[in-house]
């Protein structure tokens, strides 16, 4: 057995063996492409240190999604590609951007959302973006792409009239049940917030509402919360910052809260749970904390960091990319 099958293998069999995998938290500070990561099931105090693969200054770096141990980053201020990149052995790629992107007055990287997943039929790694193209008319229209590892190519997804509609709330995709998922609103302001997901396997758009019990004055975010696509949402209502998790994929009626309601906290943001159900999120005053049961503050951590920082959750693998046909050829 070669070493990518051992890897492959040893993923599959800790996939099968556990229901949480090894979560760890990425802290990155952009100004010098250094992050920390924090195993989530241990102490928040115990951290090491990780290498950026490239340089990213003025607060240029953001993190677009997760998946299966890969973290996918882009340049924000003027970057012409993603990079894929295993912060476990190393390991990093570059995609460019796709070259409708690039061309003309349609660059800017700054409006565009993007993802990373994994189509587990073809047993390939997708990265998938989109943007708002420019127009003449007053009508708002997004494109959109997804570049296959394995075919080392783009390919424009076909919207459909209506997904065309919706405004991308968070550059940021996340990856759950083979799909990538944002948060979005409808451009005309009618209908609220709605969940889009991009299937990897079927690569079609679609979407389902969020938990009824949201108030509208709230800011809802999008993650994984024990295994479940989730929804983290400060409320100006209740005064807390509450977790709801969609129990049945896309079946709407299965939202539910759960009692990991935070103290009131406009600038925290739930990142992730652990086994034991405790809440682990970062305020913008650069305090880490692990929360409990009922809101109980278990152990915070100030982070010494001269800009601001950006956050993501991974999974440790020793997994790398597929091989892409081009290779394959040589």
């Amino acid at each position: 057995m070669v070493l990518s099958d051992f890897r492959f293998a040893f993923h599959k069999i800790a996939f099968r063996s556990r229901t949480h995998h090894e979560l760890y938290a990425s802290l990155f500070f952009p100004e010098n492409s250094v992050g920390r990561c924090v195993d989530v099931e241990g102490s928040i105090h115990h951290d090491y240190a990780v290498q950026i693969p490239e340089t990213y200054e003025h607060y240029s770096l953001r993190l677009m999604g997760s998946c299966r141990g890969f973290i996918l980053l882009i340049n924000f201020v003027n970057g012409t590609h993603f990079v894929v990149w295993n912060p476990t052995t190393g390991f990093h790629t570059t995609v460019s951007y796709p070259s409708a992107l690039l061309r003309g007055d349609m660059y800017r990287p700054h409006q565009l959302w993007a993802g990373f997943g994994y189509d587990k039929s073809s047993d390939d790694y997708l990265v998938v973006t989109g943007w708002r193209d420019p127009c003449k008319t007053s009508e708002v229209k997004s494109r959109w792409e997804f570049f296959s590892v394995r075919n080392n190519s783009w390919k424009e997804i076909e919207t459909g009239g209506f997904r065309s509609n919706y405004l991308i709330t968070c550059n940021s995709g996340v990856f759950y049940n083979g799909a990538i998922h944002w948060l979005a609103v409808r451009s005309n302001g009618e209908g609220g917030r709605v969940i889009l997901a991009f299937d990897l396997e079927g690569k079609n758009l679609s979407i389902f509402s969020l938990p009824r019990g949201l108030h509208r004055n709230g800011t809802p975010m999008l993650k994984l919360f024990g295994g479940y696509l989730g929804i983290s949402y400060m409320s100006w209502q209740t005064w807390r910052n509450e977790l709801w998790v969609l129990k049945e994929y896309k079946v709407e009626s299965t939202w539910t809260k759960l009692d990991n309601d935070i103290p009131f906290d406009d600038t925290f943001n739930p990142m992730c749970l652990t086994k034991s159900n405790e809440c682990i999120g970062m305020s913008n005053i650069n305090m880490l904390a692990k929360f409990g049961k009922k809101g109980k503050l278990l152990e915070s951590k100030v982070i010494k960091c001269d800009g601001h920082i950006i956050m993501i959750m991974f999974e440790k693998t020793l997994l790398t990319l597929p091989r892409n046909k081009r290779e394959d050829d040589h």
